[in-house]
């Protein structure tokens, strides 16, 4: 896989100096700025003037001029390290060496390497420049992980493209940064950045089929909604207006980071979901106690 090369920052880095020189800049405007003002007040006090004879100013071509110039040059100045940074982020001259799809949903993230699925967890490697092609599934979302990268809109119908790339391996936390709906602060995102080896792992991973032999387990899920909406590759259910679970149990969190992800709260998720993120188009499965601890151990061990 090809890396960026020494001399090419991460889009975040890029972004961060550009915004630490407009910073300086504003910083020695507003110095200027506020140093003037203190001089002419002390200047043009009254108790410098006989007779308490306000101060009087004639015209000055030159200061006019350069008041003039100046803040159009500063403003130049910006727009032309802008421009070079939006190239930077955006990764010309370096060639990505992977894609990856992302989908925003009401609330939560489908992303697709390929033929292999999953949720609210994007993994990528480390030092790898990624474009991740996002577009939403019904409203407007935003996909935004600071210290990676910029936001970048996520529209119906509209495929548009993020460059990623992570600086050293970890977790990345970020979440919709387009307000769209009840649960749009419940709509977290979590990018793990791995060596190569660890996610070339997990990816072979991804794209097995569930491995758990639980079939009792299994049953009670084949028969009941979850299948209408959920996919288990390797078993009958195929539904895709949810996340696919086929290695759910190996994310952190549940819900796009509602709460974590373990046998006690997978229970409590499938039981009564509107509880952790209300307006969740998933519904509560009426299952019976003994059901439920079933289903709840079955879905966290598809790792």
């Amino acid at each position: 896989m090809q890396s960026y090369p020494a001399t090419v920052r991460p889009p975040a880095d890029a972004i961060g100096t550009l915004s630490i020189i407009v910073g300086v800049i504003a910083l020695l405007i507003f110095i200027g700025v506020e140093g003037a003002l203190v001089f002419a007040i002390w200047r043009y006090r009254a108790s410098r003037h006989l007779g308490g004879e306000a101060a009087t100013f004639e015209r000055n071509r030159r200061l006019e001029i350069a008041w003039t110039a100046a803040p159009a040059l500063i403003l130049a100045v910006i727009f032309i390290l802008t421009l070079g940074t939006m190239a930077e982020i955006n990764g010309a001259g370096v060639p990505a060496a992977m894609r990856i799809t992302a989908t925003g949903h009401q609330w939560w993230w489908e992303f697709s390497y390929g033929g292999v699925k999953t949720a609210n967890e994007l993994h990528i490697p480390v030092g790898t420049p990624i474009d991740l092609e996002v577009s939403s599934a019904d409203v407007i979302h935003s996909f935004w992980v600071p210290d990676l990268g910029p936001k970048k809109d996520m529209l119906p119908g509209v495929t548009n493209r993020l460059r990623l790339l992570a600086p050293r391996a970890g977790s990345y936390e970020g979440q919709c940064a387009e307000f769209c709906g009840i649960e749009h602060a419940w709509m977290r995102i979590r990018v793990v950045a791995q060596s190569q080896t660890e996610f070339d792992a997990w990816l072979r991973t991804q794209a097995e089929p569930r491995t758990t032999s639980d079939t009792k387990a299994e049953q009670i899920l084949l028969a009941n909604i979850c299948v209408s909406c959920h996919t288990i590759r390797g078993t009958t259910a195929a539904g895709t207006a949810g996340p696919d679970l086929t290695h759910v149990g190996g994310r952190a969190t549940l819900g796009a980071g509602v709460i974590p992800n373990d046998v006690a709260s997978m229970r409590a998720w499938l039981a009564d979901p509107q509880r952790y993120k209300p307006g969740a188009l998933m519904p509560s499965v009426p299952l019976s106690n003994t059901d439920l601890d079933a289903l709840a151990n079955y879905l966290v061990s598809l790792k």
